[in-house]
């Protein structure tokens, strides 16, 4: 079964709207809106069941605008939100971070960040703006969380933006407790902005069982040029292996993860299971 790429579809439950503004010299601008109610995220402490607000995201004229407002937090806190490249209802809400250059850092410009502090009762509010357009159908979701010290706020490119989350802990320079990995923050909240349906027809999933790939060895079919994009979903926790790109995630017992990367390296890769060397997609990238 041959699996390609297709662009993911604005789902329904994003509210879009798109109108064309006629200016003073004759000349179209166009503008386009998307926005998605902020709730916490599965598991969260009962501190931040109470989390609500929307997020928003506007292209026009070639430029992106991104907007927070959230209530029921703590007073007089930095939180910090990010625009993710996958919806709310992931395992992992909003699975990573949008960048525009998907080899780049973790900080603006090449990602978008808001970062407020909160009033006496709770609420506060964030925008960030881009002068590059992130492309229609790819702004996933908004996540956020709680900061632990303080970040400059910047920009955007014409992308692949999904989600927009909330996350409690530092994730920036965190070099943690030396020997030991940095942890990754945790996520209070989410708003769906384009990311909905979780695993997306759109975007490939293989789906494992018994440490085997359901249906045989999947393929996954790219041209050089392309983002590649997949998920893999697991009974079984092991280490999935893309050969050739040398990249890999853990996957845990009845988790899902998400692959996003840019095709540019040509030729027939092995996608495995590494603790098994089980062999569970081949991925081809064409010239």
């Amino acid at each position: 079964m041959k699996t390609h790429l297709r662009k993911a579809a604005v789902p329904l439950a994003a509210l879009a709207v798109s109108v064309a503004l006629v200016a003073c010299g004759g000349e179209s601008e166009s503008s386009e809106a998307v926005s998605g109610q902020l709730e916490p995220v599965a598991g969260v402490t009962a501190d931040y069941q109470g989390v609500a607000g929307e997020a928003s995201l506007e292209r026009s004229d070639g430029k992106t605008t991104v907007s927070l407002k959230a209530t029921g937090l703590e007073p007089k806190t930095a939180y910090d939100a990010h625009l993710h490249t996958q919806g709310c209802d992931q395992s992992d809400p909003g699975g990573p971070h949008f960048k525009f250059d998907p080899s780049g850092g973790d900080e603006p410009p090449n990602e978008i960040h808001l970062e407020f502090s909160t009033n006496a009762a709770g609420a506060g509010n964030a925008t960030a703006n881009s002068k590059r357009e992130v492309p229609l159908g790819e702004a996933g979701s908004v996540v956020l969380h709680e900061a632990e010290e303080e970040h400059t706020t910047a920009s955007t490119r014409s992308g692949e933006a999904a989600t927009v989350l909330v996350h409690e802990g530092h994730n920036h320079g965190d070099d943690g407790v030396e020997g030991e990995a940095p942890s990754a923050p945790i996520k209070l909240a989410c708003a769906e902005l384009e990311g909905g349906g979780g695993a997306s027809t759109d975007v490939p999933t293989v789906v494992v069982q018994g440490g085997e790939p359901v249906g045989g060895v999947q393929e996954l079919e790219f041209s050089a040029g392309d983002q590649v994009r997949f998920n893999v979903k697991s009974d079984v926790a092991d280490e999935i292996h893309v050969h050739g790109y040398d990249l890999a995630q853990n996957v845990a017992a009845g988790g899902e993860i998400s692959f996003d990367f840019p095709a540019d390296i040509e030729g027939i890769f092995e996608v495995e299971l590494e603790g098994r060397g089980e062999q569970i997609a081949e991925l081809r990238v064409n010239p």
